[in-house]
């Protein structure tokens, strides 16, 4: 290593700036009176004070009816996925009710057979289509179409 130590630089020292002397002498600062405001002044001040209070009021009302709603949206939404969940359970009741394997059951069920021929009547010209066969068994069914018993919609079934 060298010998020689490390000196801070040396810096020419900057000229000092002279006052000015030609400036007038600063006059000392003092307290100033206030002049009270004139009437009109102080009823446009609170003027302009009631329509900035009106209008934070009428922005926090807003806000607020605002709120209550999203909070209305969200029950809504809330109702609209049970409602959305019980249309499809009730969907798929229908559709297990009405299959024919159920359908079936249910009229073996009330004591009905099986037809083993169809017949059909068209209705744009009242033709019956088909012949419609006896049912082996002999079971028949009556229909009783007196006033209280039509209302209530009752079958008799004789053998």
């Amino acid at each position: 290593m060298s010998q020689m130590t490390a000196t801070a630089p040396r810096y020419a020292a900057a000229p000092r700036r002279s006052r000015v002397t030609d400036a007038p002498p600063r006059t000392p600062l003092r307290v100033v009176q206030t002049v009270p405001m004139p009437v009109r002044h102080l009823w446009f001040v609170l003027g302009l004070g009631a329509v900035i209070v009106s209008g934070l009021m009428l922005m926090l009302v807003l806000n607020i009816a605002r709120t209550e709603g999203s909070f209305t949206l969200s029950d809504l939404r809330a109702d609209q996925a049970a409602l959305e969940a019980e249309q499809i359970a009730l969907a798929s009741e229908v559709v297990d009710l009405s299959s024919p394997t159920t359908l079936s059951a249910k009229a073996e069920k009330l004591g009905m057979v099986a037809s083993p021929s169809t017949a059909t009547l068209r209705l744009s010209d009242n033709q019956v289509l088909g012949v419609a066969a006896l049912v082996k068994d002999g079971k028949t069914i009556t229909v009783s179409l007196s006033g209280a018993d039509s209302a209530n919609g009752s079958q008799e079934a004789g053998e």
